[in-house]
């Protein structure tokens, strides 16, 4: 018998110069990341929790404490907050099992602890798109797959997660992470890791009720168990460390709306243009809404894994119409929506769908930036910047299961 070629294995230098080029590259992002840091101080997302970190591992205050929340707001503006201007009045708002991702941070310089925190942001997002993209089952490779990734990385969402510091873009990633897991069968490390979501319930406070009915009803019991154990690990491990922190939490919740509420829900934006039928419109979108999910989730429980893709997929991109308060950095944990949509695009258009794709993802990231800098109002962000993306992703994951996407994409993903 002809010996056959044998493919050549990477040998041990080759994995040492592989890591010392990924170690090189990080630090030099970071150095750049620094330098910008210094040069543009803010990141004020990141600096109410990096100050929370910091003061209880350093002076042991609670980092709900009011004397933390005006240590970062003096760090701000120079002086206390003026909540009835709109001003924030950097409360930590976050559970504490958050201190999971803060803490590391908390013990370094603040402008040192931004600048890796930034880089870790910009490493996940990075990470998110292919993983997005094989969830969604949509086939990217070679120079495609590199513009997907600055699609992700540079477009309004992506810059503005970065240079705020949102924690946002760290959960989206472990948002599709877990929800792949499951997809994959995965189950006791979806739970887990779905888990750790909570650390920002405004993005996961109606995925993960839902997981965890579906896994109920599917009878995937290790994912019922990962999930629930997860949050239970979570929830005790914190109260040992600070027994009050729950109520403390709850009350910065609480107020969270006198400083935040500027904006409100994304279908309040839109009910607000109709000043005469304000409340009743709200209340009927909200309504609707929240009567249309719950139908898709009644469809997905004890169906298989692509019902339960596509109403993880609703409901997250819902969570972003009727949340009280969101932010557009959020609008990362949506990617994998975008991309399920070009699938169903190139698909159904056939021999037209890769210019249709293109021609989408072009406007969504031209339109983005154009949408900003039109509507910016002084440094503010202005609310007509959250409906498009949304509704992009809600009227195009119901065409998307009109058009019959509906078939396993192992093949493709």
């Amino acid at each position: 018998m002809p010996s056959q070629a044998r493919t050549a294995q990477p040998t041990l230098w080759t994995y040492l110069g592989v890591m010392l080029l990924v170690l090189v590259t990080l630090a030099g992002l970071t150095w750049m990341n620094y330098r910008f840091a210094l040069a543009n101080p803010g990141g004020n997302d990141f600096l109410a929790r990096w100050m929370g970190a910091h003061m209880w591992l350093k002076e042991g205050l609670s980092p709900y404490d009011d004397r933390v929340s005006l240590a970062s707001q003096y760090a701000i503006y120079g002086r206390p907050a003026d909540a009835s201007q709109g001003e924030d009045i950097a409360h930590f708002v976050y559970p504490l099992f958050s201190m999971l991702f803060f803490a590391p941070f908390g013990l370094l310089d603040y402008t040192l602890a931004r600048a890796l925190w930034m880089t870790v942001l910009e490493v996940t997002l990075v990470a998110l798109t292919p993983l997005s993209l094989r969830l969604a089952g949509y086939r990217a490779r070679g120079g495609a797959l590199a513009l997907w990734v600055l699609f992700g990385l540079l477009g309004y969402i992506g810059i503005r997660t970065i240079i705020l510091g949102q924690f946002a873009g760290l959960n989206a990633f472990l948002i599709v992470v877990g929800i792949a897991l499951i997809y994959h069968r995965r189950d006791l490390e979806g739970g887990l890791v779905l888990a750790l979501t909570a650390s920002k319930p405004q993005m996961t406070f109606l995925l993960l009720p839902f997981v965890l009915l579906w896994a109920l009803s599917t009878r995937r019991w290790r994912l019922a168990g990962g999930l629930v154990g997860g949050l239970t690990l979570l929830m005790l491990g914190s109260l040992a460390l600070l027994p009050g922190w729950p109520m403390q939490f709850l009350r910065q919740l609480l107020e969270y709306p006198s400083y935040t509420n500027r904006i409100g829900s994304t279908l309040s934006i839109l009910a607000s243009q109709v000043p005469g039928l304000e409340t009743p419109l709200n209340v009927i979108l909200h309504t609707g809404c929240a009567l249309y999910l719950a139908v898709e989730w009644w469809r997905a429980l004890g169906k298989d894994r692509e019902k339960f893709l596509f109403a993880t997929l609703l409901t997250l991109t819902i969570t972003n119409l009727i949340a009280l308060r969101t932010a557009t950095p959020h609008y990362t944990a949506l990617l994998p929506a975008v991309f399920l949509i070009f699938r169903a695009i190139e698909e159904r258009r056939e021999q037209w769908g890769r210019a249709w794709v293109w021609g989408w993802a072009l406007l969504l990231f031209v339109g983005h930036w154009v949408l900003f800098f039109a509507t910016l109002e002084g440094n503010t962000e202005s609310p007509w910047m959250y409906p498009p993306l949304p509704f992009f992703c809600l009227i195009g994951l119901l065409w998307a299961r009109r058009a019959g996407l509906a078939r396993s994409h192992d093949e493709t993903g």
